[in-house]
C-alpha cells in the first residue's frame, strides 16, 4: 500500500513547486506551403517582352517619329539647302577640306570649281557661274576685264571678281557654249564655239566667223601649288542638313553600327505590334467567357 502524501495531490503539488519550475512546451511554428511559380504560358511571355521591347525602343521610336517630321518638311523649311561646316559631323562622314585639283588660267588670272562656288585669284565671283568650260582674258588696257563661259552664257566679270556683264544668245552668235578661247595673235580677242567658231575684239558686242584652228581654246590645267593653299577657305566640306537627317534617321551616320541598332528598332517595333494585339486578343476573349 503506498504512503498516504503520494496520493494526496496537494502534497504532488508542492513537491512539484520544491523541485523547480518546469519549462513551457512551445507549439512547432506551422511551416507556410512554399510559394508556387505560375505556370509560364505565351500570354505572360509576350507580356515580359513587350515591356522589354518597349522600354529599349522608347528613345529611338521617339527620335524616328520626330525626325521623320523635320525629313518631311525640308523643302518647305529649307534643310534641303542648309549647309552644316561642323567638324564632328565632317569627321563621321570621313571629310576634310580638299581644294580642287585644276581650273582654268589666262595671263595669270585662276578659275576653280570649289565646294563654296566659283573663285577666281582666291575671290569668289558673286553670282558664281556654275559648271565653268574656260576663262580668257579679254578688255583694253584701261579696262581689263575677265571672260568665263560655260554651256548657257558668257560671264564678263573684273579682275576682283564682280560681275561687269553677261553674255548671251542673240547677243552671242551662238545658242550655246561648247568652249571659249582666244585668237591667236590678236590680243584682247576671245571667241566662243558651238558648231562655227566666232570671234569678237571689243569685248563681244560684234562678232565674226573665224577658223577654230587659229584659236587657243581654253582648257583645265593642273594648279600651282600656291594656288591650291589659297584655296583652302574655300574647300571647307559640308553636308545638307536633310543629307544628315536622313542618314539620322536611317542610322547610316554611324555607320554599319547604327544601321544595325535602327534595324532592331524596326523589328521592336513589329513585336510590340504583334504582341499587343496578341494580349488584346487573349484579354477580350477571357472577358467574354
Amino acid at each position: 500500500m503506498s504512503p498516504v502524501g503520494d496520493s494526496n495531490p496537494l502534497l504532488a503539488k508542492a513537491g512539484a513547486m520544491e523541485a523547480g519550475p518546469v519549462a513551457a512546451v512551445k507549439p512547432a511554428p506551422r511551416q507556410s506551403p512554399l510559394p508556387v511559380k505560375p505556370r509560364r504560358n505565351l500570354t505572360i511571355f509576350l507580356r515580359d517582352w513587350h515591356k522589354r521591347a518597349g522600354l529599349f525602343a522608347f528613345v529611338f521610336m521617339g527620335w524616328l517619329g520626330f525626325s521623320g517630321i523635320l525629313i518631311n518638311q525640308s523643302p518647305s523649311w529649307g534643310y534641303d539647302t542648309d549647309r552644316i561646316y561642323w567638324a564632328p559631323v565632317m569627321w563621321l562622314y570621313g571629310l576634310k577640306p580638299e581644294p580642287p585639283e585644276s581650273g582654268f588660267g589666262a595671263n595669270g588670272h585662276w578659275l576653280a570649281v570649289t565646294p563654296e562656288g566659283t573663285v577666281l585669284d582666291a575671290k569668289p565671283v558673286l553670282p558664281p557661274v556654275k559648271a565653268p568650260l574656260g576663262l580668257v582674258a579679254g578688255g583694253t588696257e584701261k579696262e581689263p576685264l575677265l571672260f568665263l563661259a560655260n554651256q548657257e552664257h558668257v560671264a564678263v566679270v573684273t579682275l576682283d571678281g564682280k560681275r561687269y556683264d553677261e553674255l548671251r544668245s542673240p547677243i552671242l552668235p551662238i545658242s550655246e557654249v561648247r568652249r571659249i578661247g582666244t585668237v591667236k595673235d590678236v590680243p584682247g580677242s576671245i571667241a566662243v564655239q558651238e558648231l562655227d567658231a566666232f570671234q569678237s575684239s571689243d569685248g563681244g558686242t560684234s562678232w565674226k566667223p573665224v577658223d577654230p584652228a587659229q584659236v587657243e581654246w581654253s582648257t583645265a590645267t593642273e594648279l600651282p601649288a600656291p594656288e591650291r593653299d589659297k584655296l583652302m577657305p574655300f574647300s571647307r566640306p559640308y553636308v545638307t542638313l536633310e543629307h544628315v537627317l536622313v542618314d539620322a534617321h536611317s542610322g547610316a551616320i554611324f555607320g554599319r553600327g547604327g544601321v544595325y541598332v535602327i534595324n532592331t528598332v524596326g523589328l521592336a517595333a513589329i513585336f510590340l505590334a504583334i504582341s499587343g494585339v496578341w494580349m488584346w486578343w487573349r484579354t477580350s476573349r477571357k472577358r467574354r467567357s
